[in-house]
Parts: C-alpha cells; structure tokens; sequence
C-alpha cells in the first residue's frame, strides 16, 4: 500500500519517520534546503527535477528495472505549482516502491539526494531530536509573556490561576518573601528575646527582593503548567533579565541559551522560533554528551560497545537501547543481512540509526571532541 502525505504539514518526528523505515528499498531520500523567493537560488521545482533525473541515472545503474514507476509521484510535485508557495523552509521527501511521503523540517539542511536499502535518516538526527513542543518565556522587570511552540507556530499560552503576568499585578496580593522590616533578636536566652527593627538596603535591593519573589512565582506556575517530562523552556530577553530569572528558576529542563532582546521586533516570530530550535538543539546536544559520559563510566562492558561492527547486529537484533554517532563519521559498505538488501554501498552507520529507531532504541549524532576516544559510535545494549 502506497502512503502518502503530499502536502507536507506535519513536521517530521521519530514516530512517523518509523512508519516508512520498513520499507523495502530501493528507498530514495531527498532533502531540500530553504527556500528564499527573494534571492538568487533556483525554486524548489527545479532542484527537486535535478535530484530525479539523478535518481534516474544510479537507479539505472544499480539495476533496478522499475525507477519510471519509483520516480513518477516525484515528477508530478516537482510539477505542482503549490511546491513553490507556502512553506519556504527545508524538506524532506522519501520514496520508496511502497512509499511516498514529504515532511517539512525545523532545522535547516543542505539539498542531497541519497539511494540505499533503507532512509537516510542520519542528516535528519537534530529533527528526530526535537521536542514535540516548547514554551518560550519573555520575561522583563515588568511582567512576563509565554508562547507555547509547536512546529514552526506559536500561541500566547495561559500562566497557571494565581501566577500574575505583571510584577505590579504580584505586589497586590502578596508581600515578598524577604520581610521588607528585619528584626535582630536582644537578649539572653530565646525565652526572653526581644526584637529590634532595622532597614533592608537601597531601594535598588528592595526592587530585587521584589522581583526575585516574582519570578520564583512564575518559576513555579510553569512547573505547575509543564506536566511531561523532558518539555524545554527558552527564555527571551535583556541579559541581567535573563540572568536574574535563571538564578532563581528551578525547572529541570531551562535551556542553558536564551533569545537576546524582546521578542517584539521587527523579526518575525517564526525567525524568533527557528533561532529557539536552534539554542534548544545545542542544549539537547549538551545533555546527550552528558548522558554518554555517565553510560560509558557506570555500564559494564557486556552492555557498552564502541565496536561498529558489534553496534550494528546489535540494532538489527532490537539491543541497541541508546545509539551515540559521531556526526563526522561514515561507514561506507555494502551490507546484506536475511531480507536485507543495500542497493550498492551506503553509510552503516545510517543503518544503525535506522534500526535502533525501529526497535524503538533512542539515537542521536554527537560532534567527533564528545565521543569516547573519538570512536564513531557508541550504544547501550538492553541486554
């Protein structure tokens, strides 16, 4: 049965990707780089028409009898006039005998064309890693503004009953934690003390007291708000306001990089948006790093392998739990096992990815300096 998804609205995710990578090959994945109408790059129709006519030619040279039936979906949207409006953004477009499916993508990528036994979903790795949503928080000494961001669109999101957009708002209902009046206690023994009043400071001190107590405030309705786990937070805004917020905040998953300035400028809000994915993808990478360091220190050797050779009949065998690549690496090989058939050489490595994604094992590419002894891989076994 053919799947289709032509008109490219949902963004790609790693459950939707492990729908077509089952798919007996020859499998051809074709990733387009953005798009700007304004400048001096050929529109999508003609790169994609250049990536057929070259598909044409190495699957005529791999032997493959049926590439007119193969490539013909793909002639017919290099022909559809709506490829050219609308989302300008880099794509993703797989093919297969049994399937034909395009996803537009958060992260830009470099127009490639590759043909093997399975995707290529190696260069897709910073997409598979996106969240499914995230919140940004424009926070000001004022108040504070939340989006909650999915794909490429954002919507003002509700802070929690009782948490106030404005710190004028806060100052209402409640005092700050830091008692404006401090006392000093007199006396000899705690059952006859006595206190004495004195002052707090500036009121420059006092204006922080105040807005330390709101932010923890806020801090603690978005905990409140953000239920599932692992759902980053961004936050946008001047530096010392960004600093101020990020010493009190307590949630777990507040990304380290933050979006300079207010968000109400000329830049539209999905430029805003893009730039977060970009800041949470070098978080998630940090953290990745991290998670590797601690697997490789703590696992015994029998459940950690730095051995491609080990790694790969490991994720076709469903034991490959967490997959670390190297994302300067490549292993270029033919490579046949049971029913699976390359269609010439392709990148191991890829294939790894593929079937650890497929036995629902978790991958991600890492650069060459975070990988143990500059290995090109890196897993977790189940077992």
């Amino acid at each position: 049965m053919l799947a289709t998804n032509t008109s490219a609205r949902e963004l790609l995710r790693p459950g939707n990707v492990r729908e077509l990578l089952n798919s007996p090959g020859p499998c051809l994945t074709i990733l387009l780089g953005p798009y700007h109408p304004a400048a001096q790059a050929s529109p999508p129709s003609t790169v994609l028409k250049a990536k057929i006519q070259e598909a044409a030619r190495e699957l005529a040279e791999r032997g493959f009898p049926k590439s007119a039936n193969v490539l013909r979906p793909l002639e017919a949207l290099a022909a559809d006039a709506a490829l050219e409006s609308g989302f300008h953004g880099s794509r993703a477009i797989f093919r297969s005998p049994g399937v034909f499916e395009q996803f537009p993508l958060a992260f830009p990528v470099e127009t490639s064309l590759t043909i093997g036994g399975s995707f290529a979903i190696r260069k897709l790795a910073a997409e598979l890693a996106r969240p499914p949503y995230f919140y940004i928080l424009a926070i000001t000494k004022k108040g504070v503004t939340l989006l909650c961001c999915s794909g490429l669109h954002a919507e003002g999101a509700m802070l929690p009953h009782g948490v106030p957009a404005t710190l004028a708002e806060a100052m209402e209902f409640e005092p700050p934690d830091h008692d404006l009046v401090n006392r000093s206690a007199i006396g000899s023994s705690r059952g006859d003390m006595h206190s004495v009043p004195f002052g707090t400071g500036s009121g420059r001190e006092r204006q922080h007291a105040h807005l330390a107590d709101y932010y923890k405030l806020v801090d603690r309705g978005i905990q409140d708000l953000i239920r599932e786990p692992e759902i980053p937070l961004v936050l946008a805004g001047v530096e010392e306001d960004v600093a101020f917020y990020r010493g009190v905040s307590t949630y777990e998953h507040l990304v380290n990089g933050s979006l300079t300035g207010s968000l109400n400028t000329s830049e539209p809000l999905e430029a805003a948006i893009e730039r977060a994915y970009a800041i949470i993808h070098e978080d998630t990478v940090e953290r990745q790093a991290a998670a590797l360091a601690v697997v490789k220190e703590r696992m015994a050797p029998a459940r950690f392998s730095t051995d491609a050779d080990v790694i790969l009949r490991a994720a076709f065998d469903g034991r490959a739990g967490q997959l670390f690549l190297n994302e300067s690496a490549q292993r270029i090989e033919m490579f046949e096992r049971g029913n699976y058939h390359s269609w010439g050489k392709e990148d191991l490595l890829n294939l790894a990815m593929v079937q650890t994604i497929l036995h629902h094992g978790k991958s991600c590419e890492l650069p060459a300096a975070k990988m143990p002894d500059g290995a090109i891989a890196a897993a977790l076994m189940r077992f």
